[in-house]
């Protein structure tokens, strides 16, 4: 319950810096992409869909066996739910266990300290064309539902009619440095129309928390995908 609480109040701190996290080795049809963990705290994405993308699946996959002690945890409904690896069951149990982790999505991944770098490997079909992901009022994990680099750059207006993520007074991109174990916090303003700082491109393999200050029921951040077999 302690580390549910420091996560939901690290989502109000400032600081740190980005980190690139993933390598790309496919965007075809059919792809993987590979994912590094490191010790301690990892806010992660999952851009392909899977045969199976449920956490006790996805989190398997990791490069030279799963550490004993790592945790997912998920973040749905304003809390966190969360799930936990033991090596000698050989499987994740807990209450995120059975939730999915789904382009356009993003988890923590917690790698138990003094671990050397963990690579998770997620294989399954890309999206193409245009896709959309829901942001609701209030926290949100989001990340590209390509494995492409989400840009925000093109948020420009708060009715989303030419900006391909649409925006509003307040919104908030808490981008998560593992580093630091803190967040870096970029902030929209209306009048000015457009983020400060400037919002940085968010690579493959990476989510970030997004605070939405509207009222509606769902936003959507569009992506084109434009793939070659």
């Amino acid at each position: 319950m302690k580390t549910k609480a420091l996560l939901l109040a690290a989502a109000f701190a400032a600081a740190g810096a980005a980190t690139s996290m993933a390598q790309v080795y496919s965007v075809n049809a059919v792809g993987y992409v590979n994912t590094t963990l490191k010790a301690g705290f990892n806010l992660v994405s999952n851009p392909l869909t899977a045969a199976d993308n449920t956490i006790g699946k996805l989190f398997l996959n990791i490069q030279g066996g799963v550490p004993d002690g790592t945790t997912v945890y998920k973040f749905k409904n304003g809390n966190f739910l969360i799930s936990k690896y033991d090596e000698l069951d050989g499987f994740y149990s807990g209450s995120a266990t059975a939730e999915t982790t789904l382009p356009g999505e993003g988890v923590f991944v917690k790698i138990p300290g003094g671990t050397a770098d963990k690579t998770v490997t997620f294989v399954g079909e890309v999206k193409q064309n245009t896709t959309t992901v829901s942001i609701p009022p209030g926290f949100s994990i989001i990340s590209s539902p390509v494995p492409q680099a989400l840009k925000f750059d093109a948020a420009k207006n708060t009715d989303g009619t030419t900006a391909t993520f649409p925006v509003t007074d307040g919104d908030t991109v808490f981008q998560y440095d593992r580093g630091t174990a803190n967040y870096k916090v970029f902030k929209y303003d209306s009048l000015d129309g457009f983020f400060t700082p400037a919002l940085p491109v968010i690579p493959v393999g990476e989510a970030v928390f997004y605070l939405y200050r509207g009222t509606s029921t769902a936003r959507s951040e569009e992506h084109t995908s434009e793939l070659q077999s």
